[in-house]
């Protein structure tokens, strides 16, 4: 099994790039390919409102082995990228990589730890642009606690079925321009038990079925907006071989992950 190639350092660059502003300080070169997809996808060729979906540890062999189970994420999310982690496939590192654009030895977090990180994001580079950004996660996990201390909104709550909850509010409020949503369920059932057990097959249900909800939502309430839809998760997994899933080498399994974009242009839900 080989590495992917396109790093996650280079998301937050693309994902400036077709709301018009400028990126991170820090960022890396846009995705060309991902950046003419979805500019080829509305009249303007920019897009007004994203919805990240952020679920906690999809490996690309997860989704090529059961890959039914993204039906629902593909069928409102048709473009698969392959991206690859950073080093060490850890989620604070990763979430840090993804909304500076930084490699952790720039943006300094490099291990399992969860300070407010203090180089320029993409929520920094919304907000100079006078966009609405916010953040809802499961309280007191990365996506809850690193991006801290800026003049955006955060919403934490006891766990996925609640964040999904207020995302599902807040699209429908039509607030924010800019809305990341973490979950997690996935993540903790294959560190209790192993990648592929039913309690870890079942969360990717999950994932699959709260992503077609806030997409079904995006298309109810968000007709007058060019709308990005992605799911961008962090890192993959693998089996240990005492039993239990695990991640955080620089492996295949760990490092290359899948993600998923669509765009749902003005006034299709009308």
């Amino acid at each position: 099994m080989e590495f992917n190639k396109i790093p996650l350092t280079r998301i937050a660059a693309t994902l400036a790039e077709v709301m018009g502003i400028s990126p991170p300080e820090s960022s890396e070169k846009r995705i060309d390919a991902l950046a003419e997809y979805i500019a080829k996808r509305t009249l303007t060729g920019k897009v007004d409102r994203v919805l990240v979906f952020n679920p906690d540890a999809i490996g690309q062999w997860i989704y090529e082995k059961y890959i039914e189970k993204f039906s629902p994420i593909i069928k409102y999310a048709p473009h698969v990228q392959p991206m690859l982690s950073v080093i060490p496939p850890k989620t604070p590192v990763c979430f840090a990589s993804i909304y500076s654009g930084a490699e952790p030895s720039v943006h300094k977090i490099d291990r399992y730890t969860k300070p407010v990180l203090k180089i320029d994001t993409m929520f920094d580079a919304l907000i100079r642009a006078g966009k609405k950004p916010c953040i809802i996660s499961v309280a007191n996990q990365s996506m809850d606690k690193i991006f801290k201390e800026r003049d955006m909104a955060y919403y934490s709550l006891s766990y996925d079925g609640e964040v999904i909850e207020k995302a599902l509010e807040l699209i429908e409020r039509d607030e924010y321009d800019f809305i990341a949503v973490y979950n997690q369920e996935y993540d903790d059932c294959m560190h209790r038990t192993h990648p592929q057990s039913k309690c870890s097959l079942a969360a990717l249900d999950h994932y699959a079925a709260n992503f077609e909800r806030m997409a079904k939502a995006v298309m109810q309430y968000w007709g007058e907006h060019d709308t990005l839809l992605a799911l961008i998760t962090d890192h993959g997994v693998h089996r240990e071989w005492f039993g239990l899933g695990q991640h955080g080498k620089n492996i295949p399994k760990d490092m290359n992950i899948a993600h998923f974009y669509g765009v749902i242009p003005k006034n299709i839900a009308k």
